[in-house]
């Protein structure tokens, strides 16, 4: 079922294909033992999306996590993907509410890795999460001809930014880098990394990282709601490894997280 305006309306009245108008700022629950976890970092998110898009809507007004409550409790949801929707038009703008599939990793795709290949594509406005279906539709579709778990996207001047669905970190020495806050969009995984790392003083630079240059890391991992920290065994013919000691100590800080907490 789908909540639509905090109503309930059925999945056969709703083409996604109307996101294709307006402007459509979402975000992406995880629910982990019946709890929207982390909910804080993805409202302060869809906050900023709102204000960065010169919309006049106080996200404290919509309640929203009453009504993802709601949507849990009618369904019954123990674990999975929200999905929430406000979508804007000239005339008005509405709240939409629905579980989406999700693809959880492995426990071998956690052990091993994940191959993924690298496209030349670029997130337009990347301080606001919203439904870009040009880059959807080509990453779908690249995900399926490939067969690979994520899609790595690089600028025009060769840099590599970050993932279709997650961020990305690569290890040298014990040193984690990422591309600057300002290029990517802004994933509340990889905060908690960043806050992991601030924490216990595990050294973060935050540079452009040329593609050509990608021989030089040790290894590399994905951060996203999904993956939650996940290691990456290739980038096309790049090599990485999985069982990079600094990797596996962050692996380790961020699944404690959801011990502890839920």
């Amino acid at each position: 079922m789908i909540l639509l305006n905090n109503q309930i309306v059925q999945p056969a009245e709703f083409p996604e294909s109307q996101f294709k108008t307006g402007l459509s700022i979402y975000e992406v629950i995880r629910i982990f033992k019946g709890h929207a976890i982390f909910l804080k970092d993805n409202l302060l998110r869809l906050r900023n999306s709102i204000k960065k898009s010169n919309i006049d809507i106080d996200i404290h007004q919509l309640r929203i996590e009453d009504k993802l409550n709601r949507l849990i409790a009618l369904e019954h949801i123990e674990e999975g993907n929200i999905k929430y929707v406000l979508h804007l038009t000239k005339d008005k703008w509405d709240e939409y509410i629905y579980q989406i599939p999700h693809h959880y990793p492995t426990e071998e795709n956690y052990k091993n890795g994940i191959d993924t290949i690298t496209c030349e594509a670029i997130r337009l406005n990347p301080e606001v999460k919203y439904i870009n279906n040009d880059l959807r539709t080509l990453t779908d579709r690249l995900l399926q001809e490939h067969r690979v778990y994520e899609i790595i996207l690089k600028d025009t001047e060769g840099s590599v930014t970050e993932g279709s669905r997650s961020n990305v970190f690569f290890i040298k020495s014990g040193i984690l880098y990422t591309a600057p806050t300002s290029l990517v969009l802004p994933g509340t995984a990889r905060k908690r990394v960043l806050d992991i790392c601030k924490a216990h003083q595990i050294p973060v630079i935050e540079e452009r990282i040329k593609y050509s240059d990608l021989k030089e890391f040790e290894s590399a991992f994905i951060t996203g709601t999904s993956p939650l920290v996940l290691p990456i065994r290739k980038i096309d013919e790049f090599s990485f490894d999985p069982q990079n000691n600094r990797l596996r100590e962050i692996m380790e800080f961020y699944f404690s997280l959801l011990d502890k907490f839920f």
